[in-house]
């Protein structure tokens, strides 16, 4: 039975997944619905179905064009990478295992490392509360007082290594993608007030409702697909756009 289960999903993946590589140009999401789908997959805890979104978007363009594999391996890696804090390392390594294996040649593989010029992760704490700032507004230096007061540790965490070390590094990503990408995960989290902040976080990185619904309906699709069954009620964009007037 369990194995049977297995297939059907496998098969309503494959199908989701180029549903979503065909609509891509006409829904000007060409670059970013790869990133958004593979971290929603690996959020539900499906990583495997990671390669099959790589595969897709590099089927896009001919065979021998490395370089756009080369484009498509980096990203989708940058996508796993700032939200593994979100779903967590094994899922993260999972997906990973799945994306190597999908290379369809050595040459296809790309290794720069996009950090590694940052001597001490401490050295970003100005970056990543710039970029929470723009995110939070005035909820921010509370957030960071209450921390401040019960938990530094959490703070070193939050600031430092999420924000600062990962989240606030646009060389791959940008602001909107990375907001995207957090919905997306959040998501099949469950956990409602986080993706509230972070459907505000694409609008406030200067997004569209159009990124946000995009970002929100692939996560909902992707959980449906996984059989992620969600526990509780998932904020609406209209609504979070409109309590927090952000137009």
């Amino acid at each position: 039975m369990q194995h049977a289960a297995d297939e059907g999903m496998a098969a309503r993946a494959r199908a989701f997944v180029q549903k979503q590589a065909d609509e891509a140009s006409q829904k000007g999401v060409v670059d970013t619905w790869y990133c958004i789908t593979a971290c929603a997959f690996a959020a539900c805890n499906q990583g495997g179905f990671v390669a099959d979104v790589y595969k897709a978007a590099i089927s896009q363009k001919p065979e021998s064009d490395i370089e756009h594999q080369q484009f498509v391996l980096k990203r989708i890696k940058e996508s796993l990478l700032k939200t593994s804090v979100i779903f967590g390392i094994p899922r993260t390594i999972n997906a990973f295992r799945a994306l190597v294996r999908a290379l369809p040649s050595p040459e296809a593989n790309e290794t720069e490392s996009v950090r590694n010029h940052i001597e001490r992760p401490a050295d970003t704490d100005e970056r990543g509360i710039a970029y929470m700032r723009n995110i939070f507004r005035a909820d921010l230096d509370p957030f960071l007082d209450t921390m401040d007061k019960y938990w530094p540790d959490l703070r070193t965490l939050v600031v430092t290594t999420i924000y600062g070390y990962y989240q606030s590094d646009t060389s791959v990503l940008g602001p909107i993608t990375t907001s995207q990408l957090n919905i997306a995960t959040l998501v099949p989290m469950d956990v409602t007030a986080e993706v509230a902040w972070h459907m505000r976080g694409v609008i406030r990185n200067e997004g569209t409702r159009a990124d946000l619904d995009y970002a929100f309906e692939t996560a909902m699709a992707v959980c449906q697909v996984c059989d992620v069954r969600l526990k509780n009620t998932m904020p609406k964009p209209e609504d979070v756009i409109n309590e927090e007037r952000l137009f």
